[in-house]
Order: structure tokens, then sequence, then C-alpha cells
């Protein structure tokens, strides 16, 4: 077997998926029930053997290979098939430093998601719907497609649209019509530049040219189409053109970034998403918006994204400003990880906007990093609403005397997400400060660009410590237990909220203190991109 993408990580979880849904959707209410325990295991397992695969990947275990040689638009696992062969649509899988980051997370975060919510009501449908979104999570990532890209991109949004609509909160039908509609009208404008990429493209110069149509979808060989094309003060499909191609695709991926103001969504959806749910889309659904950006946009219109970089700048300011601030006020504890989400998409976008090849490494670790620590802070939101049958952070207060294990893992997901050092996200963080410094040294912008953000991220470090302390260690007796709980016996959290939360723990650790086993992989890639950037004449290299 040489294809070690297309049907163990695309289509077993998604077939799989399918078949476990249709088996039980006839059942009855008391079989359904009896089904719970063997399909749950099941998809433990599957997800188990997935992380295993691409784990396996990762040591080299298929096949001889440098995650740290893969030079850009190069790919390894690379496999076509003919799809449909009038429109030059195919089957193109591949893997490069890119993507495997992200498929690697999104294994891993499957088998913590079940484990973390163990004993989900309504289980026999709940978890094959979980693995459906991660066969659909990793079938973004893979795709050199642009038709099964997209295809992809909105396959994403079945399984989550139902995972907030059965199990989400006493609101869950206008977060699940929220979600759906901005994430799809954005989609669809991102699908408008699609295909005009697809038709202005000179027709018959691409190997897989359909024979209908003289054009094609293969992502590889339109971005070396494009590397040709720009070469020097020339414009792939001319400057005008690809500003408005450019501001069509992003327009997709910042709403399912999110960045403000396209970022309305996200709260409704966390705040009413099941655990499960708002795991993966806060862990690797939300990172669609930024991998797209860069195998898309950044990589067919560089001369584009230097047109909007101070555009983008501003956004990434904005959202990392505008998500902390917010988040300072919120008294729900999910709507308060949601906004703090915001900001650290505005993170990724700021190292994007430096243009340099520090920046471009630090957004795709803080992808990485992040897609650890937040569901980990999601797995904490889910057992205190589970627990303590509340999401107000006013019935937290003495948690440390009630419910130990539970107040620990708080404190460390806030810690790791505020940036902590030797956690996974300082790394990113210093990383996207100094080629912030690197960029305003360079080319003589405001220090206020490198003083905002840095002020921002400790002011609100400060609150959160301030908060933490107030409401976990303070006050809460026991004798005088949550009034949430109405008089009803104090609890902590179960064997496998625990489990899991230590497994994200370890990870959020071992990537702060060894960051150099994904950032390596994630540096030369941005090196190779930018060396490709500057042997067409655009670009200054730098940190």
């Amino acid at each position: 077997m040489s294809d070690w993408i297309s049907i163990p990580l695309v289509a077993f979880p998604l077939v799989s998926s399918m078949i476990l849904l249709g088996f039980v959707s006839n059942a009855s209410p008391r079989v359904r029930e009896g089904l719970v325990k063997p399909i749950r295991m099941a998809c433990l397992v599957f997800s188990l053997v997935m992380l295993a695969l691409t784990t396996g990947m990762f040591f080299r275990y298929f096949g001889d290979i440098s995650w740290m040689d893969i030079s850009f638009n190069n790919y390894e696992f690379y496999e076509t098939y003919s799809w449909i062969d009038s429109l030059g649509i195919n089957w193109t899988v591949g893997l490069d430093a890119l993507s495997f980051p992200m498929v690697w997370l999104t294994t891993f975060l499957l088998p913590v998601t079940i484990i973390a919510t163990w004993n989900e009501k309504y289980g026999a449908t709940y978890f094959p719907l979980i693995l459906m979104m991660g066969g659909a999570l990793i079938g973004v990532f893979v795709s050199l497609d642009l038709f099964m890209f997209y295809i992809f991109w909105e396959l994403t949004l079945i399984p989550m649209f139902f995972l907030i609509l059965k199990w989400g909160g006493k609101d869950r039908k206008y977060a699940a019509q929220k979600f759906f509609i901005y994430t799809f009208t954005a989609s669809v404008v991102m699908l408008l530049g699609l295909i005009t990429l697809y038709f202005l493209q000179d027709p018959n110069t691409l190997a897989s040219a359909g024979t209908m149509t003289g054009r094609s979808f293969s992502i590889p060989e339109l971005i070396d189409s494009a590397k040709d094309a720009n070469f020097g003060d020339n414009w792939f499909l001319g400057k005008t053109m690809q500003n408005i191609l450019f501001v069509m695709l992003m327009i997709g991926f910042l709403v399912k970034l999110p960045a403000v103001p396209f970022h309305t969504w996200l709260p409704d959806a966390h705040v009413q998403a099941p655990t499960g749910g708002s795991m993966l889309l806060a862990g690797v659904m939300l990172k669609m918006g930024a991998y797209g950006m860069f195998r898309l946009p950044l990589s067919l219109f560089p001369h584009a994204l230097y047109h909007f970089q101070l555009a983008l700048m501003i956004i990434g300011v904005v959202s990392l400003v505008w998500g902390a601030i917010v988040c300072l006020g919120q008294t729900n504890l999910k709507k308060m990880v949601a906004y703090s989400s915001v900001s650290h998409m505005g993170v990724i976008l700021i190292g994007i906007a430096t243009m340099q090849p520090m920046g471009w490494a630090a957004a795709l670790f803080m992808m990485f990093a992040h897609g650890i620590i937040s569901p980990m802070l999601f797995a904490v939101c889910g057992a205190f609403k589970h627990h303590y049958h509340s999401m107000e952070i006013g019935a937290m207060r003495g948690m440390a005397k009630h419910s130990p294990w539970l107040a620990t893992s708080m404190m460390f997901a806030w810690m790791a997400s505020l940036g902590l050092p030797l956690l996974a996200g300082f790394v990113a963080e210093i990383m996207m400060l100094i080629a912030l410094w690197h960029l305003i040294s360079l080319d003589g912008w405001s220090i206020w660009w490198m003083v905002g953000p840095a002020l921002v991220l400790a002011l609100t470090a400060a609150y959160y410590l301030w908060s933490m302390q107030r409401t976990i260690f303070e006050g809460g007796a026991d004798t005088q237990p949550p009034e949430s709980m109405r008089g009803k016996s104090i609890p902590d959290i179960s064997n496998p909220e625990k489990f899991a939360m230590i497994l994200l723990a370890f990870f959020t650790i071992l990537f702060g203190i060894m960051p150099w086993i994904a950032l390596d992989m994630m540096d030369d890639w941005t090196k190779q991109f930018f060396e490709v950037l500057i042997s067409i004449g655009f670009g200054r290299g730098g940190a």
C-alpha cells in the first residue's frame, strides 16, 4: 500500500462514521442506548489507529522522509487519481511541513475529545459525528486540488452544525444557524474566487488540464504557474485581478479564522456547542482559515499580500486587542475562552502581516500550539458545566477546595493560554514580537505597533491571574458549596476527564520545552517559501 492518506486518514473515518450513523438511525431508543458503549469504543479505536499512522509518518516508519527538507510546493505521500477528466478535477492528496502538523493535531485531538466527553449523552450518534468531523478536517489539510479542497471545506460544516443543534444549549438553534450562515456565505465568496481563478488561467498550460475546458484545479501546478508569472514586477493574472482574487479568498479564510469584524458567530457557537464540538472547533477548525491563507492566496498572490500588508496588520492588531478587551468583561466561562481565541487568531494575522520568515513560522506554531491549549480550556469548561451545572464564572468561588483536579487543570490551561514560559504558547508569542520588531526597524513603522500588542498581552495576563485567584481560591468554604449545586455534593472531574487533561497538559509542556519537534519543519518551510519569493524578485528576507 503506497497511499497512506486517501483511505486510512480520509475515507476510513468518513465512511465508518456514516455506516455507524446509518446503523443507529432506524434503531429504537432502547436499542440505540445499548449501542453507545460499542460505538464509542469503536470510534476511539478508529481514532487511535489514525493517530498511530500519523505518528508513524513523523518517525519515518512509512518511508525515508525528512519533514525539514521538503522544498516549497513539494509533497510527501503524494498521490493523484483521475476523477473528472473533462474538467481537470483529480483526487490529489499530499503532505508537507505546512499540512502535516495540522493533520497530526487532528488525529491527536480525536481520541482526546472522545475520552474527555466519554459520558456525553446520545453517544451512539455523537461519537460518529466527532469521527466524521475529523475525517473532513483531514480532507481539507491533505487536498491538493481546489475542487477537493472546497468539498471538504464545506463538509466540515455538516457534523459541526448537527453537534451544535442537537447537543447545544437553550439557544442552540440560533447558534447553529448563525454558524452555518456566516461560514457558508463566506465560503460562497471564496468559491467564486476559486472559479474565477480556474477560468482565468491560460488554457492547456497545466499538465492536468481538463479535456473539455483546458484548465486545471491542481494546487501544486497553479502555484508553480503563479511563481513563474510573478517573476520580477509581473503580477500573476494582472495587478487588479490578483488583488480582487486575494480579497475574495481572504474573506472566506478570515471569517473561518475568525478575525474582527467577522468573529461574531464564534462566541455564540462555542457557548452553545457541546464540549467535543468546541474542542475540535477551537483546536482545528479555526486553523483552517490560517491554513487556507498559506496554501492559496499567500502562495498564489504574494504581490497582493504586500499590497494589503497594512490592512492585514490592522485586522490582526484589532483582533488581538478587541478579543482581549471583550474577554475581560465576560461572566460566561465559555464566552471568555471564545474571545481569547479571537485574540490569539490576531497573533496569527500579525505574524503573517510582518512579511518575515520568523513571523510566518510564529503564525504556524501559534496555529499548532493554540490547537492543543484551546481544547484543554474547553474541556475544562465542559467539565465545569457538567459537574457544577453552570457556566458563570461567579460559581467557581472556592473551586480549589471543592474540585482540586478541575481547579488545577483550569489554572494550567489559562497559564498556557497566556503564554507562560516553557509552555507552547510562549514560543509563538515571543517569535511574533521579534518579527514585528524587525519589521518596525526595517520599514520605519511606529513603535506603537510593537507596544500595543505587548501591552495588551501583559495587561490581559495580569487580569486573568487576578480573576483566577479571586474566583478559584477565594471563598467557598467546605460548608458552603456553590449555589449552582443546590445543596448537592461537591464533585471533581471523572477519570476519563483527568486522563484527557493530563494528555493535553503533557503535550503543552512538551512543545513548550522542545518546540523544535514541530517548529523546525515550520521554520524550514517558511524559509524556503521566502527563498522562492526572493528568487522571483519579491521579498526582503529578514528575521
